[in-house]
């Protein structure tokens, strides 16, 4: 830790001056700060600083009454701040950037823009033309709302004879009823509007007593005024002048006291729900010390800068050797030859990012069907693919990136579809939304055919690490995270201007970290299982039952090999249903993929009994590595189950539910075929095989789509 001191300050700004007050900009990044190193009266003296820089600190606040009324930019990226109220002291800040303090949320945000009347930038983006802006035409709309239900429920117990004491007990009261009570807007977004109508509420208090005091005021005046008038002949003309201008001092003060009151109102309330202590287990920040297997080399690879789109995706040139090879011990049924290697998820469009991961995809669902339950078999060549900041929707076979969203700050981990009936005009009309998330939190929905962005879900306090909709529900959106918990979310469904209301049903606790889940396709509204950080559970997520959280119903018992550490091997960390009872299941070490019985291990369960033991058909043979968040997928149509590895091979499984093969053996199953990591050259360097975290086909496979930890999108094509 660095101790700030003025010898220091001098040192790290700029221009050059041996007075602090001169100083227009300094530098304080990556020295950890903590919040209780920013001297206020150090800073005082900074009275023509312009921007400051403490980004990569230890900052959990920024400090109040620093006393910067000059500062127009503040980088405070990458620190632990929690709060953001105490910034509105910087009345002139333009630029702010407040990105990677995983405790704020979409709701500080808010806050900041509506306290920060002169900010043009917020992380990077304008926001003057964001969805911030729909907010201050909304605030008028919730002030008449607090204003209506303090004349319904309050105004009646108060009157002109009420005593300042009464007042303020009845308006407590009103405050603290209006937050609980006053409902407005998206539920994303709740936090922030209890803020404001706290902040509206008090507001009105306020005016109640300040015009309960000049009335006071008022008749104590004209009482005083009479004693003047009756006693000229004794007092002088200017006695009477000064009492009337100690009072209209007085009330242009009230005045000046009213305004900076509502200033000061801008301070969160205290909320014991908000406060987010640090687990044991990292959020999203965990992913990304994933190792990436780059060489030094990879680093200075430059690519060949063949525009594919206007969404500067990047084309990289392969050998020709790319084709897979075909010498194998394994017998080949699927002949797929590569079609497409894209970079498009580079960090700032850097052609030289071979380091941001790529972390889920998924092909779109056609719209020609109006039978919900029936869109994931549908085909479609278009794939969403998300990593880093940016989700891409990638047309497969000509390799054209169609759209490119990007949510400066976050990290996508995952992704789902759904299709939506809209009304508009009385007329039924569908469009696919795209549900994306990750460290943030907060669940974006994408109109993707417009690449609109229409909607936010603060879903949780910590990094969302994989989320899904239910097949038979369309609005039905499960999102499950780092804290522990799996939400279920009715999303709704957007009118013509977009506007929708979402709304959480259900909470399950999940008592560590859920990898991948998944409904059963036979009961989707009854059971959802999920491959998590401590075992494979199952939930009763029947909607009649009380509400409320709850805990898991079944724990999935697997074999046990011989093993130092055996709680290792509790990690399950993907799943998928292959048909409506098998399911493939894998936990890294393990060296092999379970497919068990859905319907048998139910069989099994004694009643009332929580843990029971997976009813395994068939173990596949699989990679021995120790990494994890390798996805499981399926092309149910051809009964084909994939799984991607350490070293770029895509490892495909060929099953049959009905054969008479399933009996256990007790020896691995080897895999049908495995399809190995192409030959890509970059600027004459080959690309070494990279780690697939998922390998995905359309339903009718005729693509196969490989997302990498190395910025790379394979794209084979079925011959």
């Amino acid at each position: 830790m660095t101790k700030l001191t003025k010898e220091l300050l001098l040192e790290k700004g700029t221009p050059k001056h041996s007075k602090l007050e001169h100083i227009k900009k300094i530098n304080l990044s990556n020295l950890n700060l903590k919040t209780s190193d920013l001297d206020r009266v150090l800073f005082s003296q900074l009275s023509e600083l312009e921007e400051l820089d403490v980004s990569r600190n230890l900052l959990t606040e920024i400090p109040s009454n620093l006393g910067l009324y000059s500062l127009k930019c503040l980088n405070c990226a990458s620190n632990d701040l929690n709060q953001v109220t105490s910034l509105s002291q910087f009345k002139n800040l333009e630029d702010l950037n407040c990105e990677n303090n995983l405790r704020l949320t979409i709701c500080d945000t808010y806050k900041l823009v509506y306290l920060l009347p002169n900010l043009q930038k917020f992380n990077g983006s304008n926001v003057s033309s964001n969805e911030y802006q729909l907010w201050f035409v909304n605030s008028r709309h919730l002030k008449r709302q607090v204003n209506a239900y303090w004349d319904k429920n309050y105004k009646a117990r108060l009157s002109e004879s009420s005593t300042p004491d009464e007042i303020r007990a009845v308006g407590n009261r009103f405050v603290n009823s209006a937050v609980a009570n006053v409902k407005y807007g998206p539920n994303s977004l709740s936090e922030f509007t209890k803020w404001r109508v706290e902040m509206i509420a008090s507001e009105i208090l306020t005016s109640l007593l300040q015009h309960k005091e000049k009335s006071s005021d008022s008749e104590n005046n004209e009482n005083k005024d009479v004693l003047c008038t009756s006693g000229r002949s004794n007092a002088s003309s200017g006695s009477c002048t000064e009492l009337c201008s100690d009072r209209n001092t007085w009330l242009h003060s009230a005045k000046n006291i009213a305004k900076c009151a509502q200033h000061r109102k801008g301070k969160a309330p205290q909320n014991v729900n908000e406060d987010i202590s640090k687990d044991k287990i990292q959020s999203g920040k965990e992913r990304q010390t994933k190792p990436t297997n780059l060489s030094k080399k990879d680093n200075i690879f430059a690519i060949n800068k063949e525009a594919r789109s206007e969404c500067s995706a990047t084309s990289i040139a392969a050998s020709e050797e790319s084709i897979p090879r075909k010498k194998t011990k394994y017998r080949t049924s699927v002949v797929l030859e590569p079609l497409h290697y894209l970079q498009c998820h580079s960090k700032n469009n850097n052609p030289e990012d071979f380091n941001t991961q790529l972390w889920a995809c998924a092909f779109e669902p056609e719209l020609e069907s109006s039978q919900i339950p029936d869109v994931w078999m549908q085909s479609s060549r278009n794939v969403a693919v998300c990593g880093g900041d940016t989700v891409c929707i990638i047309d497969c076979e000509t390799g054209i990136v169609h759209h490119k969203y990007k949510s400066i700050g976050d990290d996508f981990f995952s992704l789902a579809w759904t299709t939506l009936t809209m009304i508009d005009k009385d007329k039924e009309r569908k469009l696919n939304v795209l549900a994306v998330a990750g460290q943030m939190g907060v669940v974006k929905l994408i109109h993707t055919k417009v690449n609109y962005c229409y909607g936010s879900i603060k879903a949780h306090r910590k990094s969302i690490s994989t989320i899904c909709f239910s097949p038979k529900r369309e609005t039905f959106l499960f999102t499950a995270s780092y804290d522990h918990t799996i939400i279920l979310w009715d999303i709704g469904v957007p009118d013509p201007d977009y506007r929708f209301q979402a709304s959480r049903l259900l909470v399950l606790k999940s008592g560590s970290t859920p990898f991948k889940m998944s409904l059963v396709p036979t009961c989707p509204d009854r059971y959802l299982v999920a491959a998590c950080e401590n075992g494979c559970f199952a939930w009763d997520i029947t909607p009649t039952k009380p509400t409320g959280k709850r805990n898991f119903e079944m724990e999935f018992l697997f074999p046990i090999y011989n093993k130092e550490d055996e709680n290792n091997y509790h990690v399950i960390d993907t799943l998928v249903f292959c048909s409506d009872d098998l399911i493939a299941s894998k936990s890294s070490m393990q060296g092999s993929i379970y497919l068990w019985s859905w319907n048998k291990t139910l069989q099994k369960r004694k009643k009332q009994n929580t843990k029971v033991h997976a009813e395994i058909l068939r173990e596949f043979e699989w990679s021995n590595t120790d990494q994890l968040y390798i996805a499981l997928a399926v092309c149910p149509a051809e009964n084909y189950l994939l799984c991607g590895d350490e070293k770029g091979d895509v490892w495909m499984y060929k099953f049959d539910e009905t054969s008479a093969e399933y009996l256990t053996s007790g020896k691995k199953t080897s895999p049908t075929q495995i399809l190995k990591w192409p030959n890509i050259e970059v600027k004459g360097e080959i690309v070494e095989g990279t780690l697939i975290n998922v390998a995905i086909t359309d339903t009718e496979f005729k693509y196969l789509v490989a997302a990498t930890d190395k910025n790379i999108i394979v794209i084979w094509k079925r011959i």
